[in-house]
């Protein structure tokens, strides 16, 4: 896939990718559809269209992990809590 596709599907909006994702989606099952039958012209149609479902799916994923507040693990308490110790025995 090019960097502007790339870039493309970034700046769109999370409506605007679910659309393209369920067009593409609907595209492959056309196309699987259609091979079953027949021999199909661009075989690698196929491909790229998962690829950018998948990467559709990357990016509205991302989105929802930035909008969640961040949860802080275990093992950062304990080394906040290890350098704390730290400095109050110097």
């Amino acid at each position: 896939m090019k960097r502007k596709d790339k870039e493309n599907l970034r700046n769109m909006g999370d409506a605007e990718l679910r659309a393209q994702a369920a067009d593409l989606k609907k595209q492959i099952f056309q196309i699987k559809f259609k091979r079953s039958a027949a021999p199909v012209e661009n075989p690698l149609v196929l491909r790229t269209n998962r690829r950018k479902v998948a990467l559709i799916n990357t990016y509205l994923r991302e989105r929802e992990l930035a909008k969640a507040k961040p949860v802080p693990h275990k093992s950062d308490a304990r080394q906040a809590a290890k350098s704390k110790n730290a400095e109050v025995k110097k």
